[in-house]
């Protein structure tokens, strides 16, 4: 089947040279030039992966993206002109999932694009005979893909999911962040210390009853991360 995706920017030439770029890799794409065009195309059709510029005319991208996020629960990619750190950082806390700078080079967004529609047979492939993995406080489907924590469901996005299930599957096992980088984003060249503790920090927040005390994702200070359970 052949995967949507939606780009989401006000530049008309841009728009183009998007279009061409993924039609021709074989993505059906649709466009939108704001952000009320982007609720729309939501409300309508669930795309496969959103593009999404951090400069909207309505709206900025960060603003939106946290309102995409309480109706799309697929891969976000922000595409951004600005190369601070910060701004980087504040697209993935808003529930981004990478982000690409431009100017870009078409072979990488394709692959960037590509990588994070891959997110599901990633997990598949990483799964064991077991359909659920549970300890006391936590209980992930591994065949549905669902997370319970502290006996509330919770929603995980795509790199949220797949950090939790390369930690959880491997307890006790130390990951440098450029390791955890490399497993799951598939960029080594864009790596980041930054990134991998905001997406800690973002899946603390959701399954940890205090995030600033963890029970299940642990800081091993100068290594790394590891899931270690403990009462």
């Amino acid at each position: 089947m052949t995967a949507t995706i939606l780009t989401v920017d006000d530049d008309i030439q841009l728009q183009e040279i998007l279009h061409l770029f993924l039609t021709a890799a074989g993505f059906h794409v649709l466009q939108a030039f704001n952000g009320e065009q982007c609720l729309a195309h939501l409300e309508r059709k669930q795309p496969d992966l959103i593009l999404l510029d951090i400069q909207m005319p309505d709206t900025d991208g960060i603003t939106l993206c946290r309102r995409i996020r309480s109706l799309f629960q697929r891969p976000i990619l922000f595409l951004t002109g600005n190369t601070q750190m910060e701004d980087k950082l504040n697209s993935l806390q808003s529930g981004g999932d990478d982000y690409i700078t431009k100017p870009f080079d078409s072979l990488e967004l394709i692959a960037r694009v590509k990588a994070h529609l891959r997110w599901g047979m990633l997990l598949a492939e990483t799964r064991e005979p077991r359909r659920k993995l549970s300890v006391p406080g936590l209980e992930i489907d591994l065949e549905r893909l669902t997370v319970i924590a502290n006996g509330q469901p919770v929603t995980l996005l795509a790199k949220e999911m797949h950090l939790l299930l390369t930690l959880a599957q491997n307890q006790q096992r130390v990951y440098h962040p450029r390791q955890l980088y490399e497993l799951i984003w598939i960029d080594p060249v864009g790596y980041s210390s930054d990134i991998i503790k905001v997406h800690i920090h973002r899946l603390r927040k959701k399954i940890e009853v205090d995030p600033m005390k963890p029970k299940f994702i642990h800081t091993v200070n100068g290594f790394g991360y590891k899931f270690e359970p403990s009462e």
